[in-house]
């Protein structure tokens, strides 16, 4: 029989899913045994309606689904998309200090250093003079805030490191970052090694049924480092059809055939991590 799921990536509040209500999602992640979505923000915006659902709007039955992150991503929604900036940050580490016992974690917050975002960013704005390496270390800085406000009030860190695999990785071990769960990692087996060496999580969204590189990962990072997320809306078994918290049971059916185990073992052992995570 199948035991509760826990999503540990998600974006579930009205933003992410303008058609879709909030209550249906969950009740459909409920129906498919998932207990908690770890629900991650990329804007202060997004943190606040987080909170919102969580104290609010949701019935007693489903807020209890809802496990609050607040963090700022590195991409940021202005205009055809921006990068991260100083007082963004400042708002949301301000914002993070004085919700923080509501919160079981800081995320979304990363590097991106996808070439064409950091192209756009400088194309998008002109004004900024800035360089892309100098654009990337307005990110480690950022990300280095994240960190250090992660130590100070003992809160994992759900950490986005497209195409910056390594560069998230040494930055989050330059400044100590201790309890970290890499979403949907994309860089070489090789560092997600040394991630797995400084004690860090891996989880795995629905898409690894369509990605070779995240089955590799699968198949040689240790269970006990293994964690599941859906990413909703994103990275789901179908290329640009909406996902939610419910298809999560595909991640763990798909490490359950690499490994070649039962699936009951894959979700006690995530939920076993997740707990430690979290001590």
């Amino acid at each position: 029989m199948s035991q509760y799921l826990i999503d540990v990536h998600a974006h579930v509040y009205p933003s992410s899913f303008p058609n879709t209500p909030i209550e249906e999602i969950l009740l459909r992640a409920k129906a498919a045994n998932v207990k908690s979505i770890v629900t991650v923000s990329e804007t202060l915006e997004d943190a606040q309606s987080i909170l919102g659902l969580k104290n609010e709007t949701l019935s007693d039955s489903l807020r209890d689904m809802i496990e609050p992150c607040a963090g700022l991503h590195p991409v940021q929604p202005v205009g055809s998309m921006s990068l991260v900036n100083i007082d963004q940050a400042n708002s949301i580490l301000e914002f993070i200090q004085e919700k923080s016992t509501e919160l079981v974690g800081i995320g979304e917050v990363g590097l991106d250093f996808t070439p064409h975002v950091l192209k756009n960013a400088i194309d998008s704005n002109p004004n900024l003079n800035l360089s892309m390496e100098e654009l990337k270390n307005v990110q480690r800085q950022v990300l280095a805030r994240h960190i250090a406000l992660s130590l100070q009030l003992d809160l994992p860190l759900n950490v986005h490191s497209r195409s910056a695999g390594h560069h998230a990785l040494d930055c989050l071990r330059d400044y100590g970052a201790r309890k970290v769960v890499m979403h949907a990692f994309d860089g070489q087996l090789k560092y997600a090694k040394k991630g797995i060496e400084m004690g860090y999580f891996f989880s795995i969204p629905p898409s690894i049924i369509r990605s070779p590189q995240k089955q590799k990962l699968a198949a040689e990072i240790p269970l006990t480092k293994l964690l599941l997320e859906t990413d909703s809306p994103a990275l789901g078994p179908e290329k640009g059809v909406d996902n939610e918290p419910n298809s999560i049971v595909i991640s763990a059916s798909e490490i359950s055939r690499i490994k070649q185990i039962p699936i009951e073992e894959v979700e006690s052992s995530v939920r076993f991590c997740l707990l430690n995570i979290s001590k």
